[in-house]
C-alpha cells in the first residue's frame, strides 16, 4: 500500500483518493483519467505524448474498478482488458484542479541588494560532466536573473563551448555565437562605442531572444561598465506605487522594428508582460527601436507618462547594478527580465557572446533538477 494515500475508491464516474497526513480528498473525473492515463499503450514512455485517443472516450465512463501498489493506482474500464496506470506523484501533483505552473520563486534586487556578493560559480564547475555547476549556475540566472562564470579562458572557443553547455546558440540577423570590437558591421548601436541605456534586446522579434551572454575577451581603454537592472523589481514598485501606470505599461502593445541590414523586423508587445495570474512574464524595452503608433488623446498621454516612470526608475542608480566586464568572467541573463546598458568607453574593446531561447535554457533547468 502507499505510504501517501490513506484510500483510494470508486465513487460514480469519479476516483476519490485520501492523502495520507492532511486528510484531503481529491476527486479525479474519469474521462481525465482516462485520458491522462500512464500505461504505455495510452502514452509514449520516452515522449510523454498521448497516444490514447481522447475523441472515442464515453463521456459518460465510470471506473469499474481500482487498486494500488506503494507507488502506482491501478483502474479497470468497463470493455477493457488491461488496466490504466497513475503513479502516485502524478495524481499527488494533480490533486487540485489548475493549470500547470511552474514554481520557481525569483529574487528581486535593487543594486545594494546584491553588488557585494554578485551570483557566481567557477568555470571548472560548470564544467564537469556531473552537471551540478552547471545546475548551480542556471539556477542563479533563474533566481536572480543573471550569473557570473569566473576563471573562463579569454578566447571565443572555450566561451562557446561554455555556452555549449547551456544549450544550442540561437541564430539571428547577428549570426550565431559573436565576435566582434566597435566596427559598426551592423546598424545596431552595440557595435559602437557610444553609451546604451538600459534596454532588452528583440524587442523586434515575435520571439525575442530569452537569454543573451557576453564575455569580454579584450578590453584596452576606459569607461565601458557594465549596468543590469532588474526590471522585474521596477514593475513591482510600480503595480504597488502607481497601479495606474502599471496598468498601462501591461496592456499597451508597443511596436519595435529593426530597419537595415537587409531586413525589417517588425513586433509589438506591453512592456509589461504577465502571465494568466497577473505575475510578472517578460519585460519589453528598448527605446531605441520604439516603433511609430498613436493612440487616442488620453491614452496617448497616459502612456508617455507611465513610459516616464519606468523609465526614470531604470536610470535611477539604486537600481543599477554596475561592474566592468572583464577577461575571464561570463555573464548570463534573463533578457526577459533584466535589463542591461552600458556605458560610453574609449579604446579597444572585444566582446563575444550569444542568445539563447527562453525554452531551452528552462528545459535544461527542469533536465538538470531531476537527473536523479
Amino acid at each position: 500500500m502507499s505510504d501517501k494515500i490513506e484510500t483510494v475508491q470508486v465513487a460514480g464516474a469519479h476516483l476519490e483518493v485520501s492523502w495520507t497526513g492532511n486528510g484531503q480528498l481529491s476527486r479525479y473525473p474519469a474521462v481525465w483519467l482516462r485520458d491522462h492515463c500512464h500505461a504505455a499503450r495510452s502514452m509514449n514512455q520516452s515522449s510523454h505524448q498521448r497516444s490514447v485517443d481522447t475523441f472515442s472516450i464515453p463521456e459518460t465512463l465510470a471506473p469499474a474498478a481500482v487498486r494500488m501498489d506503494a507507488e502506482t493506482v491501478f483502474v479497470t474500464w468497463p470493455g477493457e482488458a488491461e488496466e490504466s496506470v497513475y503513479p502516485v506523484s502524478f495524481l499527488q501533483d494533480m490533486a487540485e484542479p489548475g493549470l500547470w505552473t511552474e514554481d520557481r520563486p525569483k529574487s528581486l534586487w535593487m543594486a545594494a541588494d546584491i553588488e557585494e556578493t554578485l551570483p557566481e560559480v567557477p568555470h571548472a564547475a560548470v564544467m564537469k560532466e556531473d552537471g551540478d555547476g552547471l545546475a548551480e549556475w542556471l539556477e542563479l540566472v533563474d533566481r536572480h536573473g543573471f550569473a557570473l562564470v569566473t576563471g573562463v579562458p579569454a578566447t571565443p572557443e572555450a566561451t562557446e563551448e561554455l555556452l555549449k553547455r547551456v544549450g544550442y546558440i540561437r541564430q539571428t540577423i547577428f549570426g550565431g555565437f559573436w565576435d566582434f570590437t566597435a566596427n559598426k558591421a551592423f546598424a545596431d548601436t552595440a557595435y559602437s562605442t557610444v553609451e546604451i541605456g538600459p534596454h532588452t534586446d528583440g524587442t523586434y522579434a515575435i520571439d525575442s531572444p530569452g537569454y543573451q551572454a557576453f564575455h569580454c575577451l579584450e578590453f584596452d581603454g576606459t569607461g565601458g561598465e557594465s549596468i543590469f537592472v532588474d526590471a522585474f523589481k521596477v514593475a513591482e514598485v510600480i503595480r504597488e506605487q502607481d497601479p495606474e501606470a502599471f496598468e498601462v505599461l501591461a496592456s499597451v502593445p508597443v511596436p519595435a522594428q529593426y530597419k537595415g541590414d537587409g531586413v525589417h523586423l517588425m513586433a509589438e508587445n506591453p512592456v509589461i508582460g504577465l502571465d494568466r495570474d497577473g505575475g510578472l512574464r517578460k519585460i519589453t524595452y528598448n527605446n531605441y527601436d520604439r516603433a511609430p503608433f498613436r493612440l487616442e488623446d488620453s491614452r496617448q498621454a497616459a502612456f508617455y507618462r507611465s513610459l516616464g516612470l519606468f523609465n526614470r526608475l531604470i536610470n535611477d542608480p539604486a537600481y543599477q547594478l554596475r561592474f566592468g566586464l572583464r577577461p575571464g568572467t561570463v555573464v548570463l541573463f534573463d533578457n526577459w527580465r533584466v535589463l542591461h546598458a552600458r556605458e560610453a568607453y574609449e579604446g579597444h574593446r572585444r566582446l563575444c557572446g550569444a542568445y539563447h531561447n527562453k525554452e531551452d535554457v528552462l528545459s535544461k533547468l527542469r533536465l538538470l533538477h531531476n537527473r536523479g
